[in-house]
C-alpha cells in the first residue's frame, strides 16, 4: 500500500476542516436548504403527541354508487401527488377531472365515476398512541 504524500495529507486534513466547520456552522444557523451541513427540521422536532395524524386520500364514487379508493394501479395518481396540488384542488376542483378521465382508461369495463374526492383521514392520537377514532372530511369535490 502507498503511502500518502505529504501534500496528500494536507489536502485531506484542510477537506476534512472545512467540512466541519460547514457542519458546526449549519448546525448552529442552518435551516433545510442548507442540508447536509444541517439538520433536516423534520427529524429536529416532536410532533404534539395529542395531534391527529392527517393522510390525503382520492376517492371516486361510479354510476352504482359504489365508492373507490383511487390510487396509482386503478388511477395512475399517486397520493404525494394529490398532497403536492392540494392547494389547486381545493381552489379549482375541476382539476380533478384530469383523475377521473385517467381511473376511465385503466378501467374501460367499469361505470365510470360521477364524483371523485380529495378527502383528509384525521387518524386521532392519545399519547401518541391511536384511539381508534378516525374523521374524514372532503377538501374538494368534482363532480361532472
Amino acid at each position: 500500500m502507498e503511502r500518502l504524500s505529504a501534500r496528500g495529507r494536507v489536502t485531506r486534513v484542510a477537506v476534512t476542516l472545512v467540512v466541519a466547520a460547514l457542519t458546526f456552522a449549519g448546525t448552529i444557523a442552518g435551516d433545510d436548504y442548507d442540508f447536509p451541513f444541517a439538520p433536516f427540521q423534520m427529524f429536529a422536532i416532536a410532533d404534539d403527541p395529542n395531534a391527529p395524524v392527517m393522510v390525503l386520500r382520492a376517492d371516486g364514487v361510479d354510476t352504482t354508487g359504489r365508492r373507490i379508493v383511487l390510487d396509482e394501479r386503478n388511477a395512475g395518481v399517486r397520493r404525494a401527488e394529490i398532497e403536492a396540488q392540494i392547494d389547486r384542488f381545493k381552489a379549482d376542483p375541476s382539476l380533478l377531472r384530469s383523475v377521473q378521465g385517467a381511473y376511465a382508461a385503466r378501467n374501460p369495463g367499469r361505470p365510470p365515476l360521477v364524483e371523485v374526492d380529495i378527502v383528509e383521514v384525521q387518524h386521532h392520537l392519545r399519547d401518541a398512541q391511536p384511539t381508534g377514532e378516525i374523521t374524514e372530511v372532503v377538501l374538494a369535490r368534482w363532480r361532472p
